[in-house]
């Protein structure tokens, strides 16, 4: 049986999602690294609120009281929660370091 045209298109475009995030990864490491990290040190990114600005804090604050959308961290259909940024990296030796600027996030919404 053969592929129609509809199976083709959709098969390209699952494949251009799944580009589109090996894209935004390298674009990640890449700014990682430009902030002088040591990328195979890295083990996971992180957002951890008190490293946030008084601005930032601010505006987290903002959207809360107005029951507006987080501006850091995006909640789930399921309850679940999925961060937006990231404001830190965690290292394989257990230290940190801080991310500024902060990094949007990378997530795998191909499939």
């Amino acid at each position: 049986m053969s592929e129609t045209a509809t199976d083709i298109l959709d098969r390209i475009e699952r494949n251009r999602r799944e580009q589109d995030y090996c894209y935004a990864v390298l674009d990640l490491w890449a700014r990682v690294q430009n902030q002088g990290i040591e990328i195979a040190s890295v083990e996971s990114f992180g957002l951890d609120t008190r490293l946030l600005s008084p601005r930032e804090k601010a505006q987290a604050a903002r959207a809360r009281l107005y029951r507006q959308n987080d501006p850091f961290v995006e909640r789930l259909p399921t309850g679940g929660h999925r961060l937006k940024v990231y404001n830190y990296v965690r290292h394989h030796d257990g230290t940190t370091t801080r991310l500024r600027p902060m990094l949007k996030a990378v997530h795998n919404d191909a499939r």
